[in-house]
């Protein structure tokens, strides 16, 4: 019994902290050097990735933003970007498929309401959109895509899966280091790359007909961090507290 509560929060934690696996890294790779001042994104883009980042959350007094950088797909005027609640699943719109390189969005947090301001490339106002996340901070990113499929930064929703059976993470992550100088949204002016800042590289076709190449809709991310999963801290906390109830039953044996 210890053996299987130990091995199930291990690999629920395990889960949670995955990769994801970039087979084709040219597009992605070439976009981020193209936006780099030296002209070379030094990370190696399968082993420099950040883990956890399938839940989210504001670093700071409630607000946030998000630049859109580049997007090498087919489905570039169709792709919508957004952030949706943890729990009941309610959606937040950021970049609908009209957004283009350049285009940023301010999201911020009042109340219980998630409402955000999207500018163009030119920083012309675009609209705005508002949700009710029943009072949580913390949310997830996905990737809406035509022919009504959705992406998650929680893998397990994804609904595909490896040969493994390890769901696929459609969502990689890269937070800045500080070695780095980004032009994020191509008007020639670079800034440090910070740990304030975070790269989210999407791939928006399932696994079995994908080349897994990350650079379908690539955003850079202010002022949010990602957490640990509440349901990743139960079911980890029910595997120790699992534990110590086997140790108490072997104590009275």
């Amino acid at each position: 019994m210890k053996k299987t509560l130990l091995a199930l929060g291990l690999a629920t934690l395990c889960t949670t902290a995955s990769a994801a696996e970039i087979v084709n890294t040219t597009g992605l790779q070439q976009g981020l050097d193209l936006s780099t001042q030296d002209g070379n994104f030094s990370y190696d883009l399968n082993l420099d990735q950040q883990t956890p980042d399938e839940a989210w959350t504001f670093n700071a007094a409630g607000t946030g933003s998000a630049v859109m950088m580049f997007e090498y797909a087919g489905f570039a005027n169709s792709n919508i970007m957004g952030i949706y609640d943890l729990d009941s699943g309610a959606k937040l719109e950021l970049f609908s498929g009209a957004a283009d390189a350049g285009s940023k969005v301010y999201l911020n947090l009042n109340g219980d309401t998630f409402t955000t301001a999207l500018f163009d490339n030119n920083f012309n106002f675009m609209g705005q959109n508002s949700a009710d996340f029943g009072g949580s901070t913390a949310f997830g990113f996905y990737l809406d895509i035509p022919h009504g499929n959705t992406f998650y930064s929680q893998a397990a929703l994804n609904g595909d899966h490896d040969n493994n059976g390890e769901a696929d993470d459609h969502l990689a992550t890269f937070q800045g280091n500080g070695q780095e100088f980004l032009d994020s949204n191509g008007d020639g002016n670079y800034f440090q790359f910070n740990d304030d800042n975070f790269i989210l590289a999407w791939e928006d076709l399932k696994f079995d007909s994908s080349d897994k190449d990350y650079s379908d809709m690539v955003v850079m991310v202010t002022s949010f961090v990602p957490v640990t999963e509440p349901g990743t801290i139960v079911l980890f906390g029910l595997g120790l507290a699992g534990l110590g109830m086997a140790r108490k039953s072997q104590k009275k044996a």
